[in-house]
């Protein structure tokens, strides 16, 4: 019989009901994140949650690694988590305090955002983390947002429209930071969007292509850019080279193939097209820091 992946894949249901959470609404729920509950809840490893959802860091900061990637949060940070992630919390300070949300797939493609195809990349690329350094005053307005759902979502609470009220200020979260995000646009504090809309592009590619074709002239000759560019805008937008996103890519899907036991090294190799075995622990290990076989074992 084929064992089960070691990457537990739990539904937003299942995560609530194995909180004992009982909401008005279970397609969507806010709550408060700190390192009491970290610790309480053994959430140091690495799961995912068919879900869409947003963390913002309201005091402290905080470690964790998206798809094996590390990503360091800082007071008025926010995060998008999106279904494909694998999420692992790492590290938080004493006086850490993040507020969160997330939302079912069904619940969030029946929002009916009113944005444009731009800001909705801009704000939900689910290609690559998106992490957005907010102004003090659209972090509290936001987090007064998540408190009002928290409290539209408590069954004792005897409003008459708390389903509807609850869409509402989910909706006015992701105004707020389409609206944050095209200021910042205006004023050049992000990259333009020519930039970001080519670094969302070649993220796409690489996630559809990874396997296949590691070389970043493939990609270049793909967006009708010349390598140079390509190199000059990936780095400008995601601050590491083409080649370093298509290698984090590869590590990630190795290290996620890796915690299923149904698979030998071999086979990981061919679902990652390595032929030469010594290649490829050298990569892994230059990228990892151990080699596949001693990862497998942790």
């Amino acid at each position: 019989m084929m064992e089960q992946p070691m990457i537990p894949i739990y539904t937003l249901r299942e995560v609530m009901d194995w909180q004992n959470v009982n909401l008005v609404n279970d397609n969507i729920w806010a709550f408060d994140l700190s390192l009491k509950l970290l610790k309480e809840e053994n959430l140091h490893y690495p799961t995912k949650v068919i879900c869409f959802g947003l963390f913002l860091v309201k005091s402290g900061e905080a470690e964790l690694n998206i798809d094996f990637q590390k990503i360091h949060l800082v007071k008025n940070d926010i995060l998008h988590l999106f279904p494909n992630n694998v999420l692992e919390f790492k590290k938080l300070s004493d006086d850490c305090q993040i507020k969160a949300v997330v939302v079912s797939i069904d619940y969030f493609s029946q929002l009916n955002l009113e944005l444009t195809s731009q800001q909705a990349f801009d704000i939900l690329s689910n290609n690559y983390s998106k992490l957005i350094s907010l102004s003090p005053s659209i972090c509290a307005t936001i987090s007064y947002n998540i408190k009002r759902i928290q409290r539209l979502n408590d069954p004792n609470d005897t409003r008459f429209f708390n389903t509807e009220m609850l869409k509402l200020y989910f909706s006015l979260i992701m105004y707020d930071l389409a609206n944050f995000t095209q200021n910042q646009l205006r004023s050049n504090n992000f990259k333009s969007i020519r930039k970001e809309d080519i670094a969302i592009q070649f993220a796409a590619m690489v996630v559809q292509n990874f396997r296949s074709r590691k070389d970043v002239q493939y990609y270049a000759d793909l967006l009708f850019i010349t390598r140079t560019h390509l190199t000059r805008t990936i780095k400008d937008v995601f601050q590491k080279t083409p080649k370093e996103i298509i290698e984090d890519r590869i590590i990630a899907e190795a290290k996620t193939l890796l915690l299923k036991n149904d698979l030998s090294i071999s086979q990981i190799m061919e679902d990652l097209k390595y032929n030469d075995q010594a290649a490829f622990t050298k990569f892994f290990k230059k990228k990892a820091g151990v080699t596949p076989h001693q990862y497998r074992k942790r």
